[in-house]
């Protein structure tokens, strides 16, 4: 097995463009975040937040072609393929973790937790969670435990599976889009 080393200013490269690509996803991604707070009290979100979501690996695949088409001239190694997802999506994830600190520090002030709290007190709500064998008592429980959870908390939860989105969609990607170069 050939192992192919990038130069310092190809790993520069690699992280200007997962920064720059990185800026681009994380946009989506509080564009998702913004139709999910509006779904709640307007359901006509619940689609834009849906197509936002599912929108992120078609995007992840189609920064990754255009990295390695127009900057690498189509060649691109499996380890350089799974670095560059990982950044731009880690990228992705501080932007992301970072607005949902400010919405929950300063925007939200409860009324997250307040439109769920009486959305689940809906009684089409509470029979789902009967036919399901939950109790509706335990999920007010437990809602009520997170809901006096700090922002920070928030913001390091929405980084970490950020990350660790990032590392399985840069496996599969790097998988799907690495290519040799044609000598």
């Amino acid at each position: 097995m050939h192992v192919v080393m990038i130069t310092p200013t190809e790993y520069i490269q690699l992280k200007a463009f997962a920064r720059q690509d990185g800026v681009i996803l994380g946009l989506i991604w509080i564009a998702a975040f913004a139709c999910f707070i509006g779904s709640m009290t307007d359901s006509s979100l619940q689609a834009g937040f849906v197509l936002f979501l599912l929108s992120t690996p078609i995007v992840v695949f189609y920064m990754l072609r255009h990295y390695r088409d127009k900057v690498l001239d189509g060649s691109i190694s499996f380890g350089r393929a799974f670095t560059f997802i990982s950044f731009t999506m880690g990228y992705a994830s501080l932007i992301m973790a970072a607005t949902t600190f400010i919405y929950f520090h300063f925007l939200d002030n409860g009324a997250f937790f307040g439109t769920l709290m009486t959305n689940i007190k809906m009684p089409e709500v509470q029979k789902t969670f009967t036919d399901a064998g939950i109790k509706y008592e335990d999920i007010e429980q437990q809602l009520a435990l997170i809901s006096q959870s700090r922002p920070i908390d928030f913001a390091f939860s929405v980084f970490t599976e950020g990350l660790l989105a990032a590392f399985i969609h840069g496996a599969i990607f790097g998988l799907l889009g690495k290519k040799k170069r044609v000598s």
